[in-house]
């Protein structure tokens, strides 16, 4: 018994000594899980934004006021938060849904000499517009693809809106108090499109984005009167504005 013990053991010990010694053995590593796009996200954006928009006074005959135009402009930084949800499938496509809610400071201010109808100046009084912008925001959908595991191009559009102060002074002939001004606050519904990359340096939680947008929204309208049968319309025409943010997203 004591010999059949001690050839086992000597078998034991010179298998276990072969198996350390087997260039055959591999080691295995624990699994990495691969990088996906699926989940919500929050974040953070910055960068300008510039606006676009025309503007016109009807005149009037009873006035011998001629009709003019004008444009606003301007342009502003932007600062944000955004958030939203992705679901990747076949394997680099990404499906997403996002909002967005904007803090800016885009004014300007239009002038125009004041008419006869004849088109000869009147030498005394003026048209002016003014827009002020300072909230504008969206939801849009998205559609991304991954031309990299941790980089998604991606286009995107939807609805948008702005909240918006606008302001319109007719001086007649001398001035005021030969004259009318008018003011309206509004928010306006319109859309949005635009694309951009979001970028996972690190393949974590962590991304950051370069992005542009371009929005539309429709014009707005205001009568002011002078006496009977003797009224002006200012008009403001449809508004285009565009942005480029940067942005810094965590997602959970």
């Amino acid at each position: 018994m004591k010999a059949i013990a001690g050839i086992v053991c000597a078998t034991l010990l010179f298998a276990g000594s072969a198996v350390e010694a087997s260039p055959w053995v591999v080691e295995v590593s624990p699994l990495v899980p691969e990088f996906t796009w699926t989940g919500c996200y929050l974040g953070l954006g910055i960068g300008g934004a510039w606006a676009h928009q025309t503007a016109a006074n009807s005149g009037s005959v009873v006035g011998n006021q001629a009709p003019v135009n004008g444009a606003l402009g301007g342009a502003s930084g932007i600062v944000g938060v955004y958030g939203g949800c992705n679901w990747q499938f076949a394997s680099t496509w990404v499906l997403g849904v996002e909002g967005d809610y904007n803090w800016t400071q885009i004014k300007d201010i239009s002038t125009a000499p004041n008419l006869f109808l004849n088109g000869a100046p009147v030498g005394s009084g003026g048209i002016n517009w003014s827009h002020d912008l300072d909230r504008i925001g969206s939801v849009r959908g998205r559609l991304g693809y991954a031309v990299k595991p941790n980089a998604l191009l991606f286009v995107a559009s939807g609805i948008a809106w702005e909240h918006s102060t606008f302001s319109g002074l007719d001086a007649g002939v001398g001035g005021c108090p030969n004259c009318r001004a008018t003011s309206l606050d509004q928010t306006h519904d319109g859309f949005v499109v635009g694309g951009g990359i979001d970028w996972a340096p690190w393949s974590g939680d962590w991304t950051v984005r370069i992005e542009y947008l371009h929005y539309q929204f429709p014009g707005v309208a205001a009568l002011v009167s002078f006496g009977p049968a003797n009224s002006r319309t200012f008009r403001w025409g449809n508004e285009t504005v565009d942005s480029v943010r940067a942005g810094v997203g965590y997602a959970f």
